[in-house]
């Protein structure tokens, strides 16, 4: 409401679609990302301050199936808050689904990579304060900066290089392209990116699982 109706009566269309419309994609990848991260990292922390993680490390599961339980978990709980957040949206302003399968793959390439980050940043965390360090000066800037509330085409030339940086971009533009249609770069090259990512932090969760770095409060 705040940045719909608020910059929305400012703002009529970004690339001839109404503000409200363009800005809630990512919103919703934006509670998705949150929702994921939080749930493996303060579930992982937890387990280690009240040292359960133990029970955990002793039992017969593999680390490629204690990587799973986590990550799911935060796929899980992320995909629900995106879902829950997007139905609230749809009756209000009719946010179409151009490419519904597009959606739901971008949704879940992108809770699994924050859910992995969630679970690694809950490994080497030692005090609940760097759990949220992550949150507050790492993945809410990205976010902020990613393209969510405009097009990148609106920024002046050095803002929009550092938007090109910002990897989160491509997670909010192929997310908006899959729900709007509209994006600012090629789709389908920043989806497949964005997979292979996913694979590659779920690989790097389970090696850090089989290693048992700093599992112990």
């Amino acid at each position: 409401m705040v940045f719909g109706y608020g910059l929305g009566s400012r703002i009529r269309e970004v690339d001839g679609v109404p503000y409200l419309e363009f800005v809630l994609p990512g919103l919703v990848l934006m509670s998705l990302i949150t929702a994921s991260y939080g749930n493996t990292s303060s579930s992982l922390f937890d387990a280690k301050r009240e040292r359960y993680v133990d029970d955990v490390l002793i039992s017969p599961m593999t680390p490629l199936q204690i990587a799973l339980a986590y990550v799911l978990g935060g796929v899980s709980r992320g995909m629900l808050v995106g879902a829950g957040t997007l139905a609230l949206a749809i009756p209000l302003v009719g946010l179409p689904a151009e490419h519904p399968l597009l959606l739901l793959v971008t949704g879940l390439a992108v809770s699994v990579v924050f859910a992995s980050v969630g679970v690694v940043a809950g490994v080497l965390a030692t005090r609940i304060d760097h759990i949220f360090f992550m949150t507050s000066i790492v993945i809410q800037p990205l976010a902020f900066l990613g393209g969510v509330f405009y097009s990148v085409e609106m920024l002046p030339f050095p803002l929009r290089v550092a938007t090109y940086l910002d990897p989160i971009f491509y997670a909010v533009d192929a997310f908006r392209f899959a729900a709007l249609g509209i994006s600012d770069v090629p789709p389908y090259p920043a989806l497949a990116g964005l997979i292979v990512f996913a694979l590659l932090s779920f690989l790097a969760t389970t090696e850090l699982l089989r290693r048992g770095y700093k599992l112990r409060y």
